[in-house]
Order: C-alpha cells, then structure tokens, then sequence
C-alpha cells in the first residue's frame, strides 16, 4: 500500500492540502485527559462535548466507522496577508474572515475519499471540525506536527495557523511515523498572554475563561470581569497563537482563495444595527454566522464598549 499512500498524499497536496499524513484507527490514547477536561467542567456549556454516546466515539474512532483501520489526516494552511480594518471591523479570528472551511474542507475531502474509492474499494468517512473524534492526537499520530501547549497542533512550516481534516477508512494504509517531537521547550508565551487567564495549567484550556467560546459558541451574556478583558476581539481570539515563536518564524502564507477576507465586511456598528434578512445575506457562508445575529450584536456591542472605557 505504500504507492497508494504516495498517491493519496499527491492529490490532497493537488487539492490544496498542505500537509497529509496516515494513521492506524486505533483507540484514542488522549481519551483519559479529555475525560478529565470534561469532568472538570471545563467544557462549559457546550455539553454536547459530553455526551456519552459522542465520548464513546471519541475513544476510538472504530466507534465512528465500524471495521475502521486507517485515517488519512490532512491540514490546510489559513494564515493569509489579507488586510482587515480592526478600527471599524473588530479583530476577527484569521481563520473566520473568508468563507467557512467546514464548508469547501468537506467537499475536498469528499473527492480525496472519492479518489480512494476509485482506486481500492472501501468504505470512509469524512470530517472536518465537527465529528466525534480526537482530532489533533490524529494529525499528531500522522505526523502532521505536535500538540502545544496553547492545545493547537504546531508545525514547524506552518506553525499553528493549519485547519485539520481527516477520512476514516476500512483499509489498511501504511502509518506515517508520529510527530514524537515537541518544540516548544520552557515557553509559556501563550499562557502568559492570555487576557483572561483561560489556560487551568499547560495543554489545559478552561472554555469558560476562553474568548473564542464566549464570542462563538457562548448564547448568553459573558461575566463583565471576562467582558472587559475581550479588548477588540468581535468573533474568536488568536492572541495565543500571534505570541508563538513558531507562527512568527513562519514565512508561509495561505494560497487557498477561499480563506482570504470577504469584500465588505461590515464594521461593528453595521454588525449592532444590521435586521436579520441582512445579516442572514451578509454572513451567508462565513463562519461569522456561528453566533446568530444575537451573538454578533452582543460581541460588537461588548467591543464597542471596551473602547469606550479605554478612552475614558
């Protein structure tokens, strides 16, 4: 199977994969930690996390594809020298100023899969972001990179700025050789930056102290203590990922159109007066749409008013 590795590696490179790596479908040996995260509470409310059924999967991917024995795992680059107006905009998370990656990942990942079957009869199963499985320890199993201590995958090449991918497979692939190494040393940089003190210790990230929860996956008010540490940011948080010595040694830049910034990006007071039929248009396809019009109008505001302060 070592040539059909090569093969499927050629066209997630021709399909704008940066990286593509295979692993055998073996239980989750990350699955106790994640265990602990959630008994911790340090989920928040996104309880689905939680739930039995999906935790199950999450322990071993053979829950999700039965008779799974190998998964193609695949990242794509979204760091891009786009500009973005942060005075009127916000600040944006890099990866959510162009069009939704859950969206044009899947259908590439869907032709990978269609390749494969062309090629070998099998059965796979694609996700990107949203499926039951431990996804970073994949892509570190696959040799994509190490898992920081910010809790994102890092490489070398590309730093953090990588969104990951992967197809689950009934076939048996040769295994890439894991990423063993961690570079990130006695750094702390991305704990220390962290307005809000939402990593609990290294590799542990607490989502009720995070920004990008409480600006994304939040449906209620945020703590005012929280709220006065979000500064500008309207949708998501990268400032862990912009004080990494990896990211900053990084030169590459995203060649993928899709994840470029969207014309006309409304500014902040757009986003607190925009009435629903405008903002469902306006955000159709972008990943700004994840908090509802609610959500966006309370993050502007939250911004809005940080500003204020600060000025006074």
């Amino acid at each position: 199977m070592s040539n059909l590795n090569q093969q499927i590696k050629q066209q997630a490179a021709e399909l704008g994969f940066v990286a593509c790596g295979i692993t055998a479908a073996t239980p989750a040996q990350s699955y106790p930690h994640y265990r602990r995260w959630l008994e911790q509470g340090y989920h928040a409310t996104m309880q689905w996390l939680g739930r039995e059924a999906a935790a199950a999967k999450r322990a071993d991917v053979r829950e999700v594809l039965p008779g799974a024995k190998s998964v193609v795992c695949v990242a794509m680059h979204y760091r891009t020298q786009e500009p973005w107006d942060e005075a009127t905009q916000g600040k944006v998370a890099r990866y959510a100023r162009g069009d939704d990656y859950h969206d044009f990942m899947t259908q590439r990942l869907r032709q990978l899969l269609g390749w494969i079957q062309e090629q070998t009869p099998c059965s796979g199963r694609v996700y990107v972001d949203t499926g039951p499985i431990l996804e970073r320890e994949l892509a570190q199993r696959a040799g994509l990179g190490w898992i920081g201590k910010n809790t994102m995958l890092l490489s070398r090449e590309f730093g953090s700025y990588v969104l990951l991918g992967e197809i689950l497979l009934d076939i048996e692939l040769a295994a890439d050789r894991p990423h063993l190494e961690q570079y990130c040393g006695s750094c702390t940089r991305c704990l220390d930056a962290c307005p809000t003190n939402a990593f609990a210790a290294p590799y542990v990230l607490d989502a009720n102290k995070c920004i990008s929860f409480h600006t994304i996956e939040n449906r209620e008010t945020p703590p005012k203590e929280l709220r006065v540490q979000f500064g500008n940011w309207v949708f998501g948080c990268d400032i862990c990922q912009e004080v990494c010595p990896w990211n900053n040694k990084s030169q590459a830049h995203s060649a993928e159109p899709g994840l470029w910034t969207r014309d006309a990006a409304p500014t902040l007071l757009e986003t607190l007066m925009m009435p629903q039929e405008e903002f469902s248009r306006r955000f159709k396809g972008s990943p700004l749409k994840r908090p509802k019009r609610r959500g966006m109008r309370r993050n502007a505001l939250t911004v809005l008013k940080n500003r204020k302060r600060h000025l006074s």
